[in-house]
């Protein structure tokens, strides 16, 4: 009996060695506490998760959201708003899907900005809102860290 209780206990013990998962009020201090991190996941996985979350937006939205991608822009000069993106290529980057995200503080364009098609990395907090009508998504209070400049043309 004392051998097999010993043997479970043995078995048990790396299990209640690891640590346990992070909460939000334990984030980390160096950065924001990540509900879905896009940045570590294969290219077929991130393409499926960002349409995931174009067609069901509601199960994320507050949530913090890290995702790396291609930096793009849509300058709208009738009405004066520059619409900052973080593309995400499928696997075979044939297709890509895309997130608007809005910088926390002040960063004028395009002086604070990459040339398009750098790689970047985005965190932010997502959230939904309404312009003529139509819903969008965006990161907003978002951190963007430029990982790789592009080539100039």
């Amino acid at each position: 009996m004392k051998r097999t209780a010993l043997f479970a206990l043995l078995l048990l013990l790396p299990l209640l060695l690891l640590p346990l998962p992070k909460t939000a009020a334990e984030a980390p201090a160096d950065g924001p506490f990540i509900d879905l991190d896009l940045s570590k996941m294969s290219g077929t996985i991130v393409y499926a998760q960002i349409l995931n979350l174009l067609y069901e937006p509601e199960a994320y939205l507050g949530k913090t959201i890290r995702m790396a991608g291609w930096y793009n822009y849509f300058n709208d000069e009738a009405n004066g708003v520059v619409y900052h993106a973080c593309i995400v290529p499928d696997a075979t980057a044939c297709c890509a899907q895309g997130i608007e995200f809005v910088r926390a503080g002040e960063h004028p364009w395009p002086a604070d900005y990459p040339a398009i098609g750098s790689d970047i990395l985005v965190t932010g907090r997502l959230e939904i809102y309404q312009d003529a009508g139509v819903s969008y998504l965006h990161l907003v209070d978002s951190d963007m860290q430029v990982l790789k400049e592009a080539e100039s043309e």
